[in-house]
């Protein structure tokens, strides 16, 4: 109808009259609120499927410390914090400070020397990391490698309908991952993780090599999704989107951000004020 009155409303004194009554029509059904909202077409949409619930406490963390090294500094010392379905945490701090030591503490890819780390003996946990993509054997499909990694699914045709929830359609499923972009070669990651159907996400610079509809596809499937998420990212418009606890990594210790993200962003920008005038001083 807004195309019709666009082209004709200047039109013969016939059809001019005829889109004044569309536009008088269109009117009443917008007043009436009987037209749809305008909504923008998806291209793209992630999925995490349901995991299910387990009771609480379903990761503990208590009075761990940890270093590299004998000779090193203590990454964390003393550290007891606790963790559930329901958290949804941005990590933040200063490069070097131990945010994805932190991540590997917790899947248990690094032990502490001290404390322990308690999980619930049915927890999953899917922990994405840059240098996944990198682990990707790039001479087969993204359609294969998939079919390799989960044998249970028969059907080429539901893995591809799978694969195609990340934006990966057509030749992009079956062309040899070498020839797909970084971007790409994330969504099958992403793909590969949401299958496992993990309770909790470990996200670790996810926004890497992303374009801004994919970041938002992404902050949308995590939005949806029932498991807890731990993330780790620089990117503070995702952590926006999707942080409801801001948690900060410095002096050997993680400790809770009682504010939201705007002002702990605006915090950073007043010790960076503060730093540069001391040095000029």
């Amino acid at each position: 109808m807004k195309d019709y009155i666009a082209r004709f409303g200047h039109g013969s004194a016939k059809l001019a009259r005829q889109a004044q009554s569309k536009e008088k029509t269109l009117a009443k059904m917008v007043n009436a609120g009987l037209t749809e909202k305008v909504t923008s077409d998806k291209l793209m949409e992630f999925y995490f499927p349901a995991c299910g619930k387990i009771p609480p406490p379903v990761l503990m963390i208590q009075n761990i410390s940890f270093r590299y090294s004998e000779k090193s500094s203590w990454i964390y010392k003393d550290l007891e914090l606790g963790i559930d379905l329901d958290s949804r945490i941005a990590l933040v701090g200063p490069n070097g400070c131990g945010k994805s030591t932190f991540l590997k503490l917790i899947c248990g890819d690094l032990i502490p020397q001290d404390g322990l780390i308690r999980r619930h003996s049915h927890l999953r946990i899917a922990n994405y990391h840059q240098h996944l993509a990198e682990a990707l054997d790039l001479s087969l499909s993204a359609l294969e490698y998939m079919m390799k990694c989960f044998p249970d699914v028969k059907e080429r045709e539901e893995m591809r309908r799978i694969i195609g929830r990340y934006g990966l359609s057509g030749r992009q499923q079956i062309c040899p991952m070498r020839h797909l972009s970084d971007g790409q070669r994330c969504r099958v990651v992403f793909a590969w993780l949401a299958f496992q159907v993990p309770h909790l996400l470990l996200l670790d610079e996810p926004t890497n090599h992303l374009d801004m509809e994919t970041i938002d596809a992404l902050a949308d499937a995590i939005n949806d999704f029932e498991g807890g998420m731990i993330l780790v990212s620089h990117d503070f418009r995702l952590i926006g989107q999707v942080a409801k606890e801001i948690w900060i990594c410095e002096n050997s210790t993680i400790r809770k951000w009682n504010k939201g993200i705007i002002e702990y962003k605006n915090h950073l920008r007043n010790k960076m004020l503060k730093e540069s005038e001391f040095e000029t001083g």
